[in-house]
């Protein structure tokens, strides 16, 4: 990419001002993900703690995390890491490896809320089959609706891929004209730290 200069900036403007509203609208949902993260492990100290004379016993039923989630979270990382090298690509004029990659991430962006789906489908059905029983059982709950956000802010992701992935064969971009890449490959990065938080979150408390 080339250097900035003061006149480049008066002229790209714009393109400045876009990125900035991106890094606030990043800062904004981090700030809601750290206090979903926050609430999770204030729930979790409040189940564990000892009950009262009067309160009725209960039995604590650890958080059981599916297989797929780990599956999922590799197909996660494996997203970011295809956008990287896409947004590494058009910065030095590789256009046909840019394309490359962003059908790859499509692709294992779409595979990750295919498994993300079916952990997200035993979260729920773990939840209602013990709702009736005695325990604490809303962890379940509680993990599948935060999976459910997330998976949520993936779907866009998703959308936003496909976009980039359409304007790059209509050859919108080049060294000098690739923020919309960028901006795509940061989203995702800051999907993969928000979900490995809120894995670690889920194992470390459990």
């Amino acid at each position: 990419m080339l250097r900035e200069t003061p006149d480049t900036f008066s002229m790209r403007r714009d393109l400045y001002q876009a990125r900035l509203v991106f890094v606030l609208f990043i800062a904004s949902l981090g700030m809601f993900f750290a206090a979903c993260i926050a609430f999770y492990v204030v729930l979790i100290a409040g189940l564990k703690s000892p009950t009262g004379e009067l309160a009725q016993p209960v039995v604590y039923r650890p958080l059981d995390l599916p297989l797929s989630f780990w599956i999922s979270t590799g197909l996660l990382v494996l997203t970011s890491l295809w956008l990287h090298l896409a947004a590494h690509s058009v910065a030095r004029e590789r256009q046909h490896l840019c394309l490359s990659y962003l059908q790859a991430g499509f692709l294992s962006a779409l595979g990750f809320l295919i498994v993300q789906g079916l952990g997200m489908n035993k979260l729920l059905h773990e939840h209602f089959a013990y709702i009736e029983q005695s325990g604490l059982t809303r962890l379940y709950g509680v993990c599948f609706a935060f999976s459910f956000i997330h998976a949520l802010h993936v779907v866009g992701g998703l959308v936003f891929i496909g976009y980039v992935l359409v304007q790059c064969y209509r050859g919108r971009y080049d060294h000098e004209r690739h923020w919309a890449v960028d901006h795509c490959a940061w989203y995702w990065h800051f999907l993969d730290v928000v979900w490995v938080a809120m894995l670690i979150a889920f194992v470390v408390t459990r």
